[in-house]
């Protein structure tokens, strides 16, 4: 009841009340109704507070959400939220990184766990037989690796998602999502020893022809399992049964923010920071 006559009084008076909260605050008072939910929502000081941000590149997580090309993915209060937080959701030390594609807190120690591994969308989709509208829903990156020659961004996924999240609610079960990618797998290695023998044999008889002077019965040569030209190149090894030699630097997907204070109503970086740098110098 109380609440609902708090809802009541002026907005000048709503907002001059709300202004005296601090963020932990601001988020407990949006749980309460919708209505407080949506008052929240329109708190103008979440901007200011994300723009604040920065690593210790002195590059803004406005900036880094930009290059990733995920920037629209995360309301600017979760972003807040979440670099407020100093807890690796892991181990519960303290963790200066944030994981983008979890949104989640994460210590040098566990970063390189299983749950936080990062690998190219095409080597997802590969390894568990997925298709890329499979993965609808799941946090694309894009980044440009400086060590490629090509400037075209590479999409970057969560393993851990693109598993639990499409292959596994795929197939049903973890034990299901292995067996279909082991039939998969000996089906593949199948097909792909016939084909490479098929093509050897041909390339054979052709050069075989070929040495003989036969030309004409040489340009008539064929495969085997298809009936048709000896293509230039030899079978491509299946997409399914190679393992991914593209390392990825987990910390393309990590921001590793400066530490934050709460003083009063307001959010400012930690100044200690500033100083530990400076004295390291």
């Amino acid at each position: 009841m109380a609440l609902s006559r708090l809802a009541t009084i002026p907005l000048e008076l709503q907002e001059m009340a709300s202004s005296e909260l601090d963020p932990f605050d601001l988020l407990s008072l949006s749980h309460v109704s919708a209505y407080w939910r949506a008052f929240v929502l329109n708190d103008k000081r979440w901007a200011e507070w994300f723009s604040i941000i920065t690593n210790t590149s002195d590059e803004t997580l406005e900036e880094v959400l930009t290059r990733l090309n995920v920037l629209d993915m995360f309301p600017k209060r979760t972003l807040v939220y979440r670099c407020l937080l100093e807890s690796c959701t892991v181990c519960g030390a303290y963790a200066q990184q944030l994981f983008i594609p979890h949104m989640k807190r994460v210590c040098d120690k566990c970063l390189p766990g299983d749950e936080f591994s990062i690998m190219p969308l095409s080597a997802a989709l590969a390894k568990y037989d997925l298709r890329e509208r499979e993965l609808y829903g799941l946090l694309t990156l894009e980044s440009v690796d400086p060590k490629r020659n090509s400037k075209r961004p590479m999409k970057l996924v969560s393993e851990a998602q693109a598993k639990k999240r499409s292959a596994v609610r795929k197939y049903g079960t973890e034990a299901l999502l292995t067996a279909h990618l082991e039939c998969k797998k000996t089906a593949a290695r199948s097909t792909y020893t016939a084909r490479s023998e098929d093509y050897r044999n041909a390339v054979s008889t052709r050069t075989a022809l070929q040495e003989k002077g036969n030309l004409e019965a040489a340009e008539a040569v064929v495969l085997g399992h298809t009936g048709r030209k000896i293509p230039k190149a030899f079978p491509a090894y299946p997409p399914i049964l190679l393992q991914s030699t593209r390392t990825v630097d987990r910390g393309a997907a990590c921001f590793a923010s400066l530490p934050l204070l709460v003083v009063g109503n307001t959010i400012v970086v930690d100044p200690c920071e500033d100083d530990d740098d400076e004295d390291e110098e």
